[in-house]
């Protein structure tokens, strides 16, 4: 007798599983993902064949423009209305909650802190048209490096630490770059990572 062979039968998946996953990541992924907020001043930075990359977390920045003028920058948001306080206590100047809460949604800023008050009072939408005089750095008045070293000491009294980056423009002249150097030695921060545009290897 001939043994019966039994019928095959096609192999069944079913995907509607894997599809409600593959949404339910998409919108996770949607509503957590951080844009990175446009900055206040624009910085065409020379190029470099350099390897090494920013890290995306625990940097602060100081910002050179073609003019001349410095801006400063820092990614801790944590620590942004402590850094106001301190930096308001050293030059006698109380910034009220509504300030500490424009200032800690800043990206960069690039003026004095005599200015300050009255540039986080001026609407969101209206700051890109003020004109800015940038953040003084001459010997008498070092106050770039005060927000460097205020930041750093913050974040040492909360056991962390934070990286420097200086980031100019390609137009900035030597002398204003060379002016930044000396005024963060004067207070022994020697070390910091100058921040370039990648360059494309000659092949």
């Amino acid at each position: 007798m001939a043994r019966v062979k039994p019928k095959r039968h096609g192999i069944h998946i079913d995907m509607t599983p894997m599809s409600d996953l593959a949404w339910l990541l998409l919108t996770f992924f949607i509503l957590t993902t951080q844009f990175k907020p446009k900055e206040t001043v624009t910085i065409d930075p020379p190029s470099s064949i350099s390897q090494i990359k920013v890290k995306d977390h625990g940097m602060m920045k100081i910002s050179i423009t073609s003019d001349g003028k410095y801006y400063f920058s820092m990614d801790e948001e944590k620590y942004k209305i402590q850094l106001l306080e301190a930096m308001g206590k050293k030059y006698g100047i109380n910034f009220t909650d509504h300030e500490k809460r424009e200032f800690r949604n800043l990206t960069d800023f690039g003026v004095s802190i005599t200015g300050l008050k009255q540039y986080l009072n001026i609407p969101e939408g209206r700051r890109e048209s003020v004109n800015v005089p940038g953040i003084p750095a001459d010997s008498a008045k070092p106050e770039i490096t005060d927000w460097v070293f205020e930041a750093r000491e913050l974040a040492k009294k909360n056991g962390d630490s934070l990286d420097l980056g200086i980031k100019g423009d390609v137009n900035t002249q030597y002398p204003v770059f060379k002016n930044l150097l000396a005024r963060l030695q004067e207070k022994n921060m020697n070390k910091f990572q100058l921040i370039t545009s990648a360059e494309n290897k000659p092949e």
